[in-house]
């Protein structure tokens, strides 16, 4: 329980990256009204309302897991700018290397 709690204690200091990520700290919020106070009382149902709305907007998220077709489509959209990416980062690990060892 005291994990649960410093989990809740840490939702206002992390900041959500998508619309699934609000909704999931909203969710966690009012969840944890059902076990500690009562949900009825405001803001509560005000919060749940939002929440609800959300969830309207946002339709049926993604809850975990991609397709692996969708998961390929990213790696081949992003794959040539990695590669250029890991060759500057050998060839600036290199150049520093070569730096280190100069010769007297």
């Amino acid at each position: 329980m005291t994990e649960v709690l410093k989990l809740q204690d840490s939702i206002p200091e992390v900041a959500a990256t998508s619309l699934i990520g609000v909704i999931a700290k909203l969710e966690m919020i009012v969840g944890a009204d059902r076990d500690i106070g009562d949900p009825t009382d405001f803001p509560w149902p005000h919060i749940t309302s939002a929440l609800r709305d959300l969830n309207a907007i946002a339709g049926d998220l993604p809850v975990g897991r991609w397709s692996r077709e969708r998961t390929r489509s990213d790696v081949a959209k992003h794959w040539e700018s990695a590669v250029k990416l890991v060759a500057a980062l050998e060839e600036e690990g290199a150049a520093e290397h070569r730096d280190d060892v100069t010769v007297f």
